[in-house]
């Protein structure tokens, strides 16, 4: 006799299986950003994780410039070997010799100094938490399931790798592309072009030249820049590892990336790219370049209106 309704088989299975179900629960997800533009941007996400049921613990140092109290995110302090009016002076040095003017070959050992003094600071901050053996403790009685972070910075990485937790990675970049190197991305020089060169993806042969020259400088960069992080989680984890071996272990990096600025590179798989974060926060634009717009609109160019206001 034929089944009729939905009390057929199929529709019995459905019901057995739906009965089978728990209510989705949300999951304790550990965070540790790193102070300035990276942060503004690590927000929307956090605050995301939080409207969709997640409980989020941020871990903030004492001389925080940025990161706030929030509804959406439970703060955890910790001290730190340094003054806020030190960190500011750090940060705004490293903001106007790297960010404020295009670089060239000559400023990659001058930017390394200034860089390698503001990451100093933080590896004296990451120093002051791993040591904090109370709040270290109330981490892993805490039982979280993640840990976010950004890689710039090794807190985050040793303190995943000391607690395990499975590490989501959320960045712009690293300094001599260690991001790569770490996933073991195929960047060869004649096709990916280095950062100080100028190049573009289409090089003559000279332009090569370049290329893989300042691929060897930057094997010297990376060496240079990630010492004290290697030194801090082989001394800290108690083991021989380096920084990039650490990083290696992450189980997804978000990469702040959007290919219409960016030249055409392999990733792998796990590597996904979320450029259009960048713009969560939007404000209107100034009035100049409204009415830029608005000219090259009126003259029958609109295509070309982005690129104009791109350049303002």
């Amino acid at each position: 006799m034929k089944q009729e309704g939905w009390l057929s088989t199929p529709g019995l299975l459905v019901c057995l299986c739906l009965g089978t179900l728990e209510p989705v629960q949300g999951g304790k997800v550990l965070v540790m950003p790193v102070e300035g533009s990276s942060w503004l941007s690590m927000e929307l996400l956090v605050r995301e994780l939080s409207l969709r049921g997640h409980e989020v613990v941020v871990l903030v140092p004492k001389t925080s410039l940025l990161i706030k109290d929030s509804d959406y995110y439970r703060t955890q302090t910790f001290h730190v070997p340094y003054s806020q009016a030190e960190m500011t002076g750090s940060l705004n040095t490293l903001k106007h010799s790297v960010f404020l003017k295009p670089p060239t070959v000559g400023d990659v050992l001058v930017d390394m100094e200034r860089l390698l003094n503001f990451t100093s600071f933080q590896i004296k901050g990451c120093e002051g938490l791993l040591y904090d053996r109370p709040l270290m403790e109330q981490l892993r009685e805490e039982e979280f399931e993640l840990m976010l972070t950004d890689p710039f910075l090794p807190c985050g990485s040793i303190i995943a790798h000391a607690i395990s937790l499975p590490v989501v990675y959320f960045l712009r970049g690293i300094p001599c592309g260690l991001d790569e190197k770490a996933n073991q991305c195929p960047v060869p020089p004649s096709f990916v072009p280095r950062f100080f060169t100028g190049n573009t993806d289409r090089m003559d042969f000279l332009q090569r030249v370049k290329n893989v020259f300042m691929a060897v400088v930057d094997e010297f960069l990376c060496w240079k820049f990630f010492a004290g992080f290697d030194e801090l989680a082989s001394r800290y984890l108690g083991q021989d590892i380096t920084y990039k071996e650490l990083i290696s272990q992450g189980a997804i990096w978000l990469m702040r990336y959007e290919f219409t600025f960016e030249y055409p590179r392999p990733f792998m798989p796990n590597m996904i790219h979320i450029g259009g974060i960048n713009c969560g926060k939007r404000n209107s634009l100034p009035a100049r370049v409204r009415e830029s717009d608005h000219l090259v609109s009126t003259m029958g160019f609109a295509g070309s209106s982005t690129l104009i206001t791109l350049s303002l």
